[in-house]
């Protein structure tokens, strides 16, 4: 049987992609390519899910002999997670059990309020389901989702989304002259990391903390029913009803009959008598002396039954249906997004040699660019200052759309790239298209860019830039603009490379540069964006 992810997986992957974040590219290439082939070989022909999975094991037990006995974060949150369920499902049990016995209080002088226990235990209860369904079809008809429509998690949400914005500029206020300015990039990545996950694995990550409301929920109506059912068979009680309205007992008894409409079907006992509501009914300037016991305890099951089925069953359902929904969508992660996909690229490709690809394998296909074909034409072609690490597969690697700077397209070799892409990247470059042109609004490269990827069925994009140039906002703006265009799928490699010299621009990148641009990248948010130095320095 599949053995589905689950939260605590998707957590100590998400802090081995963190723990990865810096590391050399052909380290990274070597080790997960060595985690593939030591694989059995049913595994290796497994969907990305499960070759994933078995990279995470992998890393997991790698992990282990470093770390000692200290337990992954996935770890932590499954004890928190089953420490939480715990006080939820003990909480729910002693209030409602404690709050039903003191409901059910009776001295022989006064019997319980049949309308008052009615209201706080079923009334109460559901007039939140109804609230909840009602703002779930609301919110359906505007797209959002269920969890979403719920007003516990509005609420939720909007707190602490306001405290925390709150908190945050208290912070920056505070420290923008004392903290340094790497530090508070940090802090920015750190956040950004919450949307990530928040984009990559949608509600994954909030339903749990739902589904603790609704444990809560169903262990307090279990109480009550424990609580009630005690009393009747350890206590004398007696239930009655009075009103200063005019209420007649017929109209109760038809009241009573509508609530009891689930369970009309069981026998009589289970739905109080139209005489027995009019036996019940308590005046107090009459006392109750004169009122018949089987009467006053008529009431006890149609209560009982009231919990069940407007209190209890809901939550039950309710925690079905939500418990499903998300294991239905922890199987349906497709992991494909951004990161997740360079590790499954990195395990299936081969790692052959140190040398460039070799000619035997035949020409590669060249980039379409027609600057740099006229360069090449020239005479003023460049090649790489040494042979790259390679790695790269039997199989045809999969097409890549570069954009290039205008004003570094000309000096850019398209052969010289597209063999560094091929190195480190594992890509074909099919295309390099300049951007931030003076011929083309924004909007033109925009929809250029779209089409070309469409035309050469390209998946990824590749971003060149100057790691020794600050990242400027307006760069930013754009790819916010880029990743509108081009849709959340597609990653955006942000290649890097170093100060041009004379005879190429492809040249390593410092790591003091490279920091920089990885703390801001990172406060991005956006999962699918890599930031990649092309040239091993």
């Amino acid at each position: 049987m599949k053995k589905l992810w689950n939260i605590a997986d998707l957590i100590d992957l998400e802090f081995l992609l963190n723990h990865d974040e810096g590391e050399d590219l052909d380290r990274l290439a070597a080790r997960d390519r060595q985690i593939y082939t030591e694989l059995p070989s049913p595994s290796k022909e497994a969907r990305p899910p499960a070759l994933l999975r078995s990279w995470l094991s992998s890393r997991r037990e790698a992990l282990h002999p470093e770390e000692g006995e200290i337990a992954l974060p996935g770890h932590a949150w499954q004890e928190m997670l089953c420490l939480f369920f715990a006080l939820a499902l003990l909480t729910g049990l002693f209030s409602g059990g404690g709050l039903a016995f003191s409901f059910l209080a009776y001295s022989g002088k006064e019997p319980v309020n049949v309308a008052a226990y009615f209201t706080v235990f079923v009334l109460a209860q559901a007039f939140l389901f109804l609230l909840l369904v009602g703002s779930a079809f609301f919110r359906k008809l505007q797209g959002k989702n269920f969890i979403e429509a719920s007003l516990l998690y509005r609420l939720l949400r909007r707190l602490f989304t306001g405290l925390l914005e709150k908190l945050m500029a208290r912070v920056r206020k505070k420290t923008s002259q004392k903290v340094a300015a790497e530090t508070r990039l940090k802090w920015s990545a750190s956040a950004a990391s919450v949307r990530q996950i928040r984009q990559r694995y949608g509600l994954v990550f909030l339903r749990p903390f739902f589904l603790i409301v609704q444990v809560f929920g169903v262990s307090f109506n279990i109480g009550v029913l424990a609580a009630t059912l005690f009393k009747v068979i350890g206590a004398d009680l007696a239930f009655g009803w009075q009103s200063t309205l005019q209420v007649t007992p017929a109209s109760v008894h038809e009241l009573v009959h509508g609530i009891a409409l689930p369970w009309s079907w069981l026998p009589n006992s289970f739905i109080p008598s139209l005489s027995q509501i009019e036996g019940s009914r308590l005046i107090l300037k009459e006392g109750i002396y004169h009122l018949i016991n089987a009467d006053l305890t008529s009431w006890w099951p149609f209560l009982c039954l009231s919990v069940f089925c407007y209190g209890l069953l809901p939550r039950l359902v309710l925690l079905i249906m939500v418990s499903l929904q998300q294991q239905r969508d922890l199987a349906r992660l497709d992991f494909q997004q951004g990161p997740l996909r360079q590790i499954l690229h990195r395990m299936q490709t081969p790692q052959v040699s140190t040398a460039a690809r070799q000619e035997s394998k035949g020409p590669a296909k060249e980039p379409s660019t027609e600057p740099v074909r006229r360069r090449q034409e020239s005479g003023q072609e460049q090649q790489p200052d040494s042979p790259a690490p390679s790695f790269f597969s039997e199989a045809p690697l999969a097409p890549l759309t570069a954009l290039i700077p205008e004003e570094l397209l000309p000096d850019c070799s398209a052969s010289a790239l597209g063999q560094q892409v091929r190195a480190r990247l594992g890509y074909e470059l099919s295309q390099c298209l300049p951007f931030w042109t003076l011929e083309q609004s924004e909007e033109e490269e925009l929809t250029t860019i779209q089409r070309i990827m469409e035309q050469d069925k390209s998946k990824d994009i590749l971003v060149l830039l100057e790691a020794w140039q600050p990242p400027i906002e307006e760069l930013f703006s754009w790819l916010g603009r880029l990743r509108q265009t081009i849709g959340p799928a597609p990653v955006i490699l942000l290649t890097l490379i170093g100060k041009p010299r004379s005879d190429t621009i492809l040249t390593p990148t410092q790591p003091q540069h490279l920091q920089t641009w990885q703390l801001k990248t990172a406060a991005l948010g956006d999962p699918g964006l890599q930031l990649i130095a092309l040239v091993k320095s």
